[in-house]
């Protein structure tokens, strides 16, 4: 799997990161329900970002390519 580089990728709640700066993104394991969100870690910040989309569809993408880019 290979990071799509200088894309901006949506977290949800309005936020955005470059897909280069993304350096993991830890899904909720345990105490699912409301107010558990999936947390994104990002070169530069010393807290992880709290996202409102689903780990498969941040790492989709920040990994496939767009319809201009294939």
């Amino acid at each position: 799997m290979r990071v799509q580089s200088g894309r901006m990728v949506s977290l949800g709640y309005g936020k955005f990161v470059r897909s280069d700066d993304v350096m993991a993104v830890e899904p909720v394991t345990e105490g699912r329900g409301p107010g558990r969100r999936s947390l994104v870690w990002v070169r530069g910040l010393e807290d992880p970002l709290v996202a409102s989309r689903a780990v498969s569809s941040i790492v989709e993408a920040l990994t496939n390519p767009t319809a201009s880019e294939a």
